[in-house]
């Protein structure tokens, strides 16, 4: 089960993948901005995420920063793309679902690697 996952994980990211440089190549200006902004989305969320290897902070620092980096790159991103009206219900809104799928993705990530540091350290007793 834990292999179908990776799979699908990977295709999901693969199909993406060849999604977003078709779209970028074949499409219209509007979608090229649309494409070019999830990629700096996301690689400015992935680079942030480097924060976790400086040990002399604390994970709620760590945390902190990348979802505070990442929540003002995502707020550029739709304010530049025009994705909702800045309204302050609105914005309210949008940050409320950043926030949480933010917090869910931390979680399981969390966990995941709660759970190998425990298999790491059983094989070591």
């Amino acid at each position: 089960m834990k292999r179908v996952l990776k799979l699908l994980g990977q295709s999901v990211g693969f199909g993406s993948t060849i999604c977003m440089l078709f779209a970028f190549i074949y499409a219209d200006n509007q979608v090229r901005k649309i494409v070019l902004s999830f990629v700096l989305l996301s690689v400015v969320i992935g680079l942030l995420s480097l924060i976790y290897e400086v040990k002399r902070l604390s994970l709620l620092v760590q945390t902190l920063i990348q979802m505070g980096g990442g929540f003002i790159a995502f707020l550029i991103v739709a304010w530049v793309n025009q994705w909702f009206p800045f309204k302050w219900q609105v914005v309210l809104s949008a940050s409320f679902s950043f926030f949480l799928i933010f917090f869910a993705i931390w979680l399981f990530n969390y966990l995941k690697y709660k759970r190998e540091i425990k298999q790491i350290n059983q094989k070591l007793r």
